[in-house]
């Protein structure tokens, strides 16, 4: 752990105690870096816009892959019940692994399809790489003409854009498509205006590569991944990853297939308790970094940016606000002073964004804790080093009251 080394010097008559030359230029690179990607995405988000054919695509399966773990029951058939609904003249799969918990309701389930993962079926993928693996070989390589959406349990789609710009981009070579997502309130509060951050990134960096430079050099999302047949079949998710979704982006750019971004929102929902999310943040971080080496050179570079500029986040942020003043005396470019400074006002303005939405007291109380919210999204580079499972971890998606949540009414971003 870096020791903070405190030097004085002599500055307008008076002494005056700073951080390290070393710390300070750290905090403002990383400021820098984040403002940068936010730029690029604002640019994203102002030209680009996804295009609609007239009608509907109909050659579309949905596909909802799940552990099948008493943990994830509550949003799993929630889940479920929304997406016969809303997608009734679909086929919809659930695929679920042989011996789950929840194997025999969902052998029983209305209106979706149940394939079951053999325990003999072994090949390198893990968790819901495998699922999806076993899916492809089993139904995917019958229609490789087909399209092929892939569901998290805990999804809600609230849109059918998608469907309306699969024939357009299908027609124009395109290969697979992602999302944006919309945060939804579990039990906690705290982490529902965390993943305001989420939000953030789809409407700007995610839009930037995914959609206007048609190539996912920073990752797909695994809520409604979206990919023709034939792309699935020749691609597939057959590799050792805990990060299936970005180990799959990887792979297209290697491809040269071309992406787009959807204007549909998908609700998800947030971890339960803080706790689980440092756990998901850290299978991100790991899986990521495991993974970066065997990726294309660019991706390399842009993927590795951001998470070196997450590592040393927990030194950007308390220098954020003295940066410039300490930054203007070492003689260093404006930019670059107020840079982390600029930084922090949008990813804060995102955490107060998700906490205005909330009600009563809970408002304030979040509105409060916005500090909070910083530190624990720095700290998950540090709980997944120290702390977290090296393995694919599934958190709770149980509705069990843990006291984070003023609110019997559950909170979502909007949708549109």
């Amino acid at each position: 752990m870096a020791v903070l080394i405190y030097i004085e010097y002599v500055a307008d008559g008076g002494r005056e105690t700073v951080l390290t030359e070393l710390i300070l230029y750290t905090g403002i690179v990383v400021g820098t870096v984040l403002l940068s990607y936010f730029a690029l995405g604002v640019l994203a988000y102002i030209a680009y816009t996804p295009h609609q054919a007239d009608s509907k695509a109909e050659d579309v399966t949905f596909v909802v892959p799940t552990i099948g773990a008493a943990a994830v029951r509550d949003s799993l058939f929630e889940c479920l019940a929304h997406h016969t609904e809303k997608f009734a003249d679909y086929d919809i799969y659930v695929v679920t692994d042989e011996g789950a918990d929840l194997e025999a309701e969902l052998r029983a389930y209305d209106g979706v399809e149940t394939m079951v993962v053999p325990d003999e079926y072994d090949p390198t993928a893990v968790a819901k790489g495998r699922a999806i693996q076993y899916f492809i070989q089993q139904v995917v390589a019958d229609n490789p003409d087909g399209w092929y959406s892939f569901i998290d349990d805990d999804n809600l789609v609230r849109g059918e854009e998608f469907l309306y710009e699969i024939p357009y981009y299908d027609a124009r070579g395109y290969g697979a498509m992602n999302s944006v997502l919309t945060p939804r309130q579990g039990n906690s509060a705290l982490t529902y205006v965390m993943d305001h951050i989420r939000l953030l990134d789809d409407l700007t960096v995610f839009r930037a590569f995914t959609g206007l430079f048609k190539r996912p050099y920073i990752g797909f999302h695994g809520e409604l991944l979206t990919a023709r047949g034939d792309v699935l079949r020749d691609v597939g998710f057959d590799r050792e990853s805990i990060v299936e979704d970005y180990a799959f982006a990887a792979e297209l750019i290697k491809a040269g297939v071309p992406t787009w971004q959807s204007a549909t929102r998908v609700s998800i929902l947030s971890p339960h308790s803080v706790t689980d999310l440092l756990k998901q943040r850290s299978r991100w971080y790991i899986g990521t970094w495991n993974l970066l080496w065997q990726t294309s050179p660019v991706t390399k570079l842009l993927t590795g940016t951001r998470l070196l500029s997450w590592t040393a986040a927990i030194v950007a942020g308390p220098i954020a606000f003295v940066a410039g003043q300490i930054g203007g005396d070492l003689g260093l470019p404006w930019l670059f002073q107020v840079a982390p400074f600029l930084a922090g006002v949008v990813y804060g303005g995102t955490y107060a964004y998700g906490a205005v939405g909330l009600g009563g007291w809970t408002r304030l109380r979040m509105v409060v804790s916005i500090p909070l919210c910083v530190i624990c999204e720095s700290i998950a580079p540090i709980y997944a080093v120290t702390v977290a499972d090296r393995d694919f971890t599934v958190i709770n998606k149980t509705d069990v009251d843990d006291g984070d949540n003023a609110n019997t009414i559950p909170n979502e971003s909007p949708a549109d």
